[in-house]
């Protein structure tokens, strides 16, 4: 079994979607505001454009309750989501589909309760959606000139789990190994993309999908010194500050940011600390009163999707999710005690 596995759905549902679309549709895309998010966005408009299809907008969002709410009210008849689980807000995803065709590529678990899983594409994590376009690209465009912007992204996204991404990445880096990843010529790229990605979220996230576009990546050596300066900071904090529970193996943090670097904070920890739990709850800017959480842990013995879910059940207007290994949350401030709690008995 490879990597490049479909959980649901098949290629030939994109190849005949694609097909299905005029010149005349009006189309939307929306995607995740991270690497594969991004890389996503762009290799899907590279098909569109070699089929002479120009994406009416691009919206960039996190995940909260109300996020496809303002997706609902613009003007479209093909929307396609992309390394965004839509099938986790069904409700809104029926509204969606009501106003037009809706195709979904992703690589987060399939929502098992929503009932109509047409024009959906589920595929393993480590087979990320950026990924499975740049497959899905290579019966349109020429994709070489793109895998500049694929490796740093299956690193990013944490593939490199998987022992055949990793021989993937070989064959254009040799030297290339999953403990390396990070400090190897497409890791550092994805570190100064990543960064840019980060500075700008709360601002101009259009500004840096155009300079990733033009292969325009100058720009990000300024952020990046920025953003890592902040995380090194933050990383520091969490280390001393952090409220540590030997027994749980789990560590537990709250905190103020001025930037969102909550998950490549705990992602870094928890790839140097493999067998602990890193859960960081910070103030979501995008939201007033509400904060968002970043959990990780890298074992694969802790299923952080299923954890999180479990741990804001009871919270009105919050959401959680993700993977088993890397998931976050969204939910109002004042049930930070009881999310607390919550977690301490899930652990």
């Amino acid at each position: 079994m490879t990597f490049r596995e479909y959980l649901l759905g098949k290629p030939e549902d994109f190849y005949n979607f694609v097909d299905s679309i005029s010149e005349k549709d009006k189309i939307g895309l929306v995607t995740h505001v991270d690497l594969d998010g991004v890389a996503s966005a762009v290799f899907l408009q590279k098909i569109l454009e070699s089929k002479k299809l120009n994406l009416r907008f691009i919206d960039f969002i996190q995940y909260n309750s109300n996020s496809l709410k303002p997706v609902i009210k613009k003007d479209f008849n093909i929307l396609f989501f992309t390394d965004w689980n839509a099938d986790n807000f069904s409700e809104d995803l029926t509204e969606l589909r009501k106003k037009g065709k809706v195709f979904v590529i992703d690589h987060h678990p399939i929502n098992s309760n929503l009932k109509d899983k047409f024009n959906i594409i589920k595929t393993q994590t480590s087979y990320c959606s950026a990924h499975t376009i740049f497959d899905l690209a290579k019966s349109y465009i020429k994709t070489k000139n793109l895998k500049w912007l694929l490796y740093p992204t299956l690193i990013f996204d944490y593939c490199v789990a998987n022992t055949e991404v990793v021989d993937f990445i070989k064959e254009k880096y040799h030297g290339f190994t999953k403990e390396s990843a990070f400090d190897s010529v497409p890791g550092r790229l994805g570190q100064k993309v990543e960064s840019g990605l980060i500075y700008y979220k709360q601002g101009n996230i259009k500004k840096v999908y155009d300079l990733i576009l033009k292969k325009d990546l100058k720009e990000f050596s300024k952020t990046h010194r920025i953003i890592s300066k902040e995380i090194k900071l933050w990383k520091e904090k969490f280390m001393k500050e952090a409220e540590f529970y030997p027994d749980k193996k789990l560590y537990f943090y709250y905190g103020n940011l001025n930037y969102s670097i909550t998950s490549g904070i705990t992602s870094e920890l928890s790839f140097k600390n493999p067998e602990f739990t890193f859960i960081f709850v910070s103030d979501n800017p995008y939201e007033k009163g509400f904060v968002k959480t970043s959990s990780r842990n890298q074992t694969g013995k802790v299923d952080l999707n299923l954890k999180m879910k479990k741990c804001i059940e009871e919270f009105e207007n919050a959401t959680a999710g993700g993977h088993s290994k890397a998931a976050g949350g969204s939910f109002l401030k004042k049930d930070l005690i009881k999310f607390r709690e919550n977690v301490l008995k899930e652990f």
